[in-house]
């Protein structure tokens, strides 16, 4: 689930590409877009959480913490974040980890089906943030 390993795809590409290549251009988007996607996600559960009244809500924006928040906030017990990292437990983990967000879901008063539109591309953006906003 987590990627330990830094990717140098992106600066194989810089240092190999010409200047103006599609390629750059693509992998500048992509990054710009993961960026985007990461703000965009943070900042909604960020608003989440402080509707659920978590008191460390800023939890949402630390890369570990913010799926330890998700757990307590969906009243699931912190500590699977530790299964996580553990071959064969982190399925078993994962499994808790939707548990809690289907629970986070349901205290927010939206219908836990709209979980599964987040399956789709962009589509994800929306629905996280009608559960943020709306």
């Amino acid at each position: 689930m987590f990627l330990l390993t830094y990717d140098w795809s992106l600066v194989y590409l810089l240092a190999q590409s010409d200047s103006g290549s599609g390629e750059t251009a693509g992998s500048l988007f992509g990054l710009l877009f993961g960026l985007f996607g990461y703000i965009f996600g943070s900042y909604c559960f960020y608003r989440i959480y402080q509707k659920l009244g978590e008191a460390n809500a800023w939890f949402a924006w630390v890369p570990i913490l913010n799926t330890w928040i998700m757990l307590k906030a969906g009243d699931q017990s912190p500590w699977w974040i530790i299964g996580l990292f553990i071959p064969l437990v982190n399925f078993v983990a994962l499994i808790f980890l939707i548990i809690a967000f289907v629970n986070i879901v349901k205290k927010l008063g939206k219908n836990p089906w709209l979980i599964l539109l987040m399956i789709i591309p962009i589509v994800n953006f929306v629905i996280l943030y009608n559960f943020a906003f709306g």
